[in-house]
């Protein structure tokens, strides 16, 4: 594909604006040295190399003398610029698939959403769009909804209510399984289908421990104090998981019942 473009990455920001409104400052991104080689990251193989050179007229070699500068790796012509907008290039032009090449060696750059997606790249401002890719992704989001669906229909309602309960922090346990229903769907839509796959194979009893501990804290029964969860003057856990794990130790079994006996009430 000859046209790829280069889209911003919208985080949240100070102003909270977003889009137009965000008035982020143009980046410039050029090929740095890299410490381990000891020159330009360039992004080209030797075959792009040779190709470019010839299209272009301009040595692209990646060896770096200390002092001197290159005459195309530190010329503007290798100086990419990315407005906080959709950047547009065309890499039927040698030097736009120059730059997208140097572009891919940056860390400010994600190479595709998906990539950006699996956190390969923690620093990236903007990503690289291919439509390809994004239709891939697409598709791959509307088979896991649909597996979700699919699973989420031969569960208990006691389960899908805990499911509720933790994405959620709403108890729901009481309410008709139709309406279970509902919010497992709007869990779905709010959190994402691979969220609500990851519980749905999750352990069942850690499940419905986690659930427990979250209704207990909604009504009252456990307290929170910073990340720490207390039962009355007693710490259980430094946080929601090491409660879960207080809770399912057999030691604790006692305690436990008598949490659920006060939720019951």
């Amino acid at each position: 594909m000859a046209i790829v473009e280069v889209r911003p990455i919208e985080k949240e920001r100070w102003h909270s604006k977003v889009g137009k409104e965000a008035f982020a400052r143009p980046v410039t991104i050029e090929a740095l040295i890299n410490i381990n080689t000891g020159q330009f990251d360039t992004g080209l193989s030797k075959e792009d190399r040779e190709r470019l050179e010839s299209a272009t007229g301009y040595n692209l070699s990646p060896d770096y003398t200390l002092g001197k500068p290159h005459e195309f790796w530190n010329s503007p012509a290798a100086v990419v610029k990315l407005e906080h907008k959709t950047n547009v290039f065309d890499t039927k032009k040698p030097l736009d698939e120059i730059k997208i090449k140097i572009l891919k060696s940056s860390d400010l750059v994600a190479n595709s959403q998906k990539e950006y997606e699996e956190g390969k790249f923690p620093s990236a401002i903007f990503v690289i769009f291919d439509e390809a890719e994004e239709v891939e992704l697409k598709a791959s989001k509307a088979a896991i909804k649909r597996q979700v669906i699919i699973e989420s229909s031969k569960l208990t309602k006691s389960r899908k209510a805990e499911i509720v309960q933790i994405l959620s922090g709403v108890s729901v346990r009481k309410q008709s399984e139709d309406f279970v229903d509902l919010k497992i769907d709007e869990m779905i839509d709010e959190h994402g289908p691979d969220k609500v796959l990851t519980l749905i194979q999750r352990d069942k009893a850690r499940t419905t421990v986690h659930a427990l501990v979250l209704e207990a804290l909604y009504k009252g029964v456990l307290r929170k104090e910073g990340s720490s969860i207390y039962y009355m003057d007693d710490q259980l856990g430094f946080d929601t998981e090491s409660t879960v794990d207080y809770f399912l130790d057999k030691n604790n079994q006692v305690l436990k019942a008598q949490v659920l006996e006060k939720l019951n009430d």
